[in-house]
């Protein structure tokens, strides 16, 4: 019997359906280090959020890792790489919840919502504040996967004119213009919301900086959704300090959680959220769309979901 080990908090009733709907497996559950130290040793499977080296170290038996979210760069993709592990991720369980963040955030930075509140606070009437459209607005998709998709989609049913960013500069439903990374700069230039989605890898470290943030349209906004690696944080804090970008909506940092002294803290035009934008109560059922096809094809059953190019880093 293989035995399966579940890194993340699992809820009793998934885990009586993967033990019946999977008896030649053995799974357990721990949300401890410690609990994960001692499960870990004999594992053939780790499903996770991460895998250190250490924890790899520790695992001789792993044949095959399950990431839990769509970016893996708190995985050591070489060493899985060295010893022939196989790792899928979790790409197509956000776009749900995460498109929806995302339509939330444009219909709110259009008609101001975050201003009126902050007025609120302060007892202040102001029927003053402008209220905007997304319709007719261009918004421009840095990262084209699942979600990027299907923000694409739901943005064009509310009218917005969408183009966006991809490594292969291919046709995708719902967007008008799909650039490459090169012309990245195009999407800057035209867009009045941009939504930053691409992965954190070697290719893309702080890839978004000064250059791309002086193209930008003079009301456009910012919104960051991927990896806080992606953004040179200085040229940002800069931007919006100078009032380059009009306002800024930022998911995800350089390093997490974000220091009680960052000058993000400080910036009028900033709305921060805690990296939840890729948390839902349904997140491990739709987890569960991807590992049950996984578990069956460990067994030589199908072929595997959301194999990872461990070159590509995606």
């Amino acid at each position: 019997m293989k035995k399966v080990l579940i890194y993340h908090k699992v809820s009793g009733r998934h885990l009586e359906y993967m033990r019946d709907k999977h008896p030649t497996y053995d799974f357990y559950v721990c949300t401890q280090k410690s609990d994960m130290e001692k499960h870990i040793v004999d594992a053939d499977v780790l499903i996770s959020f991460k895998c250190s080296e250490e924890m790899l170290d520790m695992a001789p038996n792993i044949k095959w890792l399950q990431a839990l979210s769509a970016g893996v760069d708190s995985f050591p993709l070489e060493k899985i790489k060295k010893r022939g592990i196989i790792l899928t991720n979790g790409r197509g369980i956000h776009k749900i919840h995460m498109s929806e963040y995302a339509i939330g955030v444009l219909i709110m930075l259009a008609r101001n919502f975050h201003i009126m509140f902050k007025n609120q606070k302060s007892q202040k009437w102001d029927s003053s504040v402008h209220q905007g459209e997304i319709n007719g607005a261009t918004l421009g998709i840095l990262g084209l996967g699942s979600i990027g998709k299907e923000i694409a989609r739901k943005a064009s049913l509310l009218g917005m004119h969408v183009i966006g960013v991809k490594s292969a500069s291919t046709d995708v439903p719902y967007v008008e213009k799909v650039y490459s990374q090169e012309e990245m700069y195009e999407v800057f230039r035209q867009s009045d919301y941009i939504i930053n989605l691409l992965p954190g890898t070697k290719n893309t470290e702080i890839i978004i900086n000064k250059k791309y943030f002086d193209l930008m349209k003079e009301d456009a906004c910012f919104i960051n959704m991927g990896r806080g690696s992606t953004v040179n944080e200085q040229d940002f804090i800069d931007a919006l300090k100078s009032g380059k970008i009009r306002y800024g909506v930022s998911d995800v940092f350089y390093q997490e959680p974000l220091p009680e002294d960052s000058p993000f803290w400080n910036l009028d035009n900033l709305i921060i959220t805690p990296h939840i934008c890729g948390q839902s109560d349904r997140y491990f059922d739709r987890a569960l769309e991807i590992i049950e096809p996984n578990l069956l094809a460990f067994e030589g059953k199908g072929e595997f979901v959301n194999l990872v190019d461990l070159d590509r880093g995606y």
